[in-house]
């Protein structure tokens, strides 16, 4: 149906709580399952070799990015040099676990502008150094305690990172044969939980807390967000159809050209609205709305029920 809407969430458990409140909206719904597997390909080196194709590199020609990506990784070699000089293989790293880092990121925004800088540069470090570790096998997850075991040190310019095959352009296999630098190809499937509402979800009679809901659950910010304007649009949409039959605009065609004005009020407030339909789309609306039982009637005696 052309007035359906979906929207994907990434927890089976989340979308069954969503179909729950669709069906308390007294709106019917059906939940997809889709699969995705994905590839993307990055360069793996240690620390010295990437410093060393840069140097390569920027000896052909000068790359700015290129220089920013250096500064990075002289970033992160000074800190892994401060944290191995300050940590040894058997340290509990109790205060670099993901609920710790978490609630170091929502304290930042409380703070001033200038403690708030320092934080923030403190927990992407904190991040960084976490994740390397990580990397390199430096790390067990402790079961009995709050907290990573660190498992050993080793010279920073010794571990191993990544970076996207796009941080290198003009990159030659030579340059990446001497640098001992290899392809790492990183794989992920991700499944995908899509809800399919019916069109009974743009007539429920309260979806005030739409998006106070969707908040709470495991969905994408930009994909909940597309999801409650393409509510309230289609909300629109359907209203002015319902207002141009009332008028007595009785075939589609009436009503296509009818929204050819550049914008129409919308009720309520000082916004306005605009509309840009195809003939199909239109068509696929109105046989939605006749469903629903709010329209009736062949095309050219289309009337409001």
């Amino acid at each position: 149906m052309t007035l359906e809407e979906k929207i994907t969430f990434y927890s089976r458990e989340d979308a069954a709580a969503f179909q729950k409140y669709l069906r308390e909206k007294e709106c019917p719904s059906r939940i997809s399952v889709e699969h995705n597997f994905t590839g993307t390909p990055y360069f793996e080196g240690s620390i010295a070799s990437f410093l060393q194709l840069i140097d390569k590199i920027n000896a052909r020609e000068e790359d700015a990015d290129l220089d920013e990506l250096k500064s990075d990784l002289l970033g992160r070699k000074k800190s892994l040099t401060e944290f191995f000089t300050s940590h040894k293989a058997g340290d509990i790293l109790s205060d670099a676990t993901p609920s710790q880092l978490l609630a170091q990121a929502e304290s930042i925004d409380v703070m001033g502008d200038e403690i708030q800088k320092q934080a923030a540069e403190k927990f992407v470090t904190a991040l960084m150094i976490l994740g390397t570790l990580e990397d390199n096998d430096l790390l067990e997850n402790t079961e009995d305690k709050e907290g990573y075991t660190l498992l050993g040190t080793k010279e920073p310019d010794e571990l191993r990172v990544m970076y996207p095959y796009t941080e290198f352009e003009g990159v030659t296999e030579d340059d990446l044969n001497d640098s001992g630098i290899t392809t790492h190809i990183q794989t992920s499937s991700i499944t995908e939980y899509i809800v399919n509402a019916g069109a009974e979800l743009l007539f429920a009679s309260d979806l005030n807390d739409l998006a106070d809901v969707l908040e709470q659950m495991d969905v994408d910010d930009d994909e909940a967000g597309r999801f409650v304007d393409a509510v309230f649009f289609k909300q629109a949409l359907v209203a002015k159809i319902h207002e141009l039959v009332a008028e007595g605009k009785q075939s589609e065609a009436d009503i296509l050209a009818a929204f050819d004005t550049p914008s129409f009020p919308l009720e309520g407030t000082n916004d306005v609205i605009s509309f840009d339909l195809t003939p199909e789309y239109l068509s696929g609306v109105i046989s939605d709305l006749k469903k629903q039982g709010i329209l009736a009637g062949k095309d050219g005696k289309i009337k409001s029920r």
